[in-house]
């Protein structure tokens, strides 16, 4: 299989790095988890779309075909770190993929089974073979944008005045619902942050200070404390759109 970034022109620094990370990623991922029950992995994010910041991860997902391997992601977690850029190594199982359900609780926050396959068709193959997506199941964009909208709510946003869900991870989130937002309306969207950006016309609209506060790094507490009050107004707005 040809690797995806053969064809890219002028790699940056951190793309080269994230690359080695990207093969390390694979190795651990193979030498860790039995190859007969791995279906596939897949690698996503802003690597692919070549669109990393310092702070990104280089994000997979492993496909396996026993539920009871999900376990070991959770230990292959404390692998993370040992790379720069931090590899991002996350499983899930046909079972889970088929029903739309959790076989185990995630230590933290993780997208849900239909979300997953939705993004699958951005994402790029590593090894193994491509699900067919027809075979399982999704939901309306509606339902997707309900539910994000409940998590940030109920998890998100909690989570973040305890300090334990970061600001970069709040602006990461909001790209999903932006994305389902143009859907909804009828618009292409675009996998790709600057994209997605450019093709929001409104000035005004809650992207362009979203991506501003992600390329820029803005660590001011108080401009920071305005855009989360902003970003709440934008989602209560939202969810009265979809009643």
């Amino acid at each position: 299989m040809k690797d995806f970034w053969e064809n890219w022109k002028h790699k940056t620094k951190l793309e080269i790095a994230a690359i080695q990370s990207l093969k390390q990623a694979k190795r651990i991922i193979l030498e860790n988890i039995p190859k007969s029950k791995i279906v596939a992995i897949y690698v996503g994010g802003s690597f692919i779309r070549r669109e990393m910041i310092k702070k990104s991860d280089v994000d997979t997902w492993t496909i396996v075909s026993d539920n009871n391997l999900l376990k070991r992601f959770d230990k292959l977690k404390e692998c993370r770190l040992a790379h720069n850029p931090p590899i991002s190594l996350s499983g899930w199982s046909l079972w889970e993929l088929k029903e739309g359900k959790r076989y185990l609780k995630p230590s933290k926050e993780k997208m849900s089974p239909y979300r997953f396959i939705k993004r699958l068709r951005d994402y790029i193959l590593i090894y193994g073979k491509p699900l067919d997506l027809s075979k399982f199941k999704t939901r309306s964009d509606k339902e997707d944008l309900k539910s994000l909208i409940g998590a940030f709510n109920k998890k998100f946003f909690p989570l973040y005045e305890q300090g334990k869900f970061g600001f970069s991870e709040i602006l990461n989130q909001i790209f999903w619902v932006v994305e389902l937002e143009q859907k909804i309306k009828g618009k292409k969207t675009p996998y790709s942050w600057k994209k997605l950006e450019k093709s929001i016309k409104d000035k005004n609209h809650i992207i362009h200070d979203t991506l501003r506060f992600r390329v820029k790094r803005i660590k001011d507490k108080k401009k920071r404390a305005r855009f989360i009050i902003r970003l709440k107004h934008y989602l209560k707005d939202l969810e009265k759109e979809l009643k």
